[in-house]
């Protein structure tokens, strides 16, 4: 199965260290945003379980900087967003707000498990418009 989806006017989220992104209030904003998307993308489909490859397209906007993000970090963030998150980890109060219950870190949206991603390919695109935003295409086997 294939599945693409887009995310406007921000930057995918970032894992950057050992502190859980599902408890930072701005990784979490954005892992709402690509959960959200890739539930719809999948309409009621089951996620993704072997041969995965991901292909990964973020507008960074005019300016790439230190401040940006590293591509690597984006990967890692999306992989882990697409999952079902680690029960241990420390969740932002965002995830108990009314309307998050299908897209909630204790549900898998679209990897069941990110070791079985066989393919990578990721571009940061800088300069090529004003507004951030990505793009990911997702195919594999459920």
């Amino acid at each position: 199965m294939r599945y693409e989806f887009f995310i406007l006017a921000d930057l995918p989220p970032k894992k950057d260290g050992a502190q859980s992104m599902f408890g930072k209030p701005l990784e979490a904003k954005r892992l709402v945003k690509l959960r959200q998307a890739a539930l719809e993308a999948f309409r009621g489909q089951p996620p993704l379980r072997s041969n995965i490859k991901l292909s990964i397209k973020v507008y960074v906007g005019q300016v790439n900087n230190m401040s940006t993000g590293d591509l690597d970090n984006f990967v890692t963030g999306i992989c882990d967003g697409l999952m079902q998150a680690d029960m241990r980890a420390k969740m932002d109060s965002i995830w108990s707000k009314p309307g998050m219950e299908d897209i909630h870190p204790s549900k898998t949206i679209a990897i069941v498990d990110d070791s079985q991603v066989v393919h990578i390919e990721a571009i940061k695109v800088v300069g090529d418009s004003h507004q951030q935003g990505y793009e990911i295409i997702l195919e594999g086997e459920q």
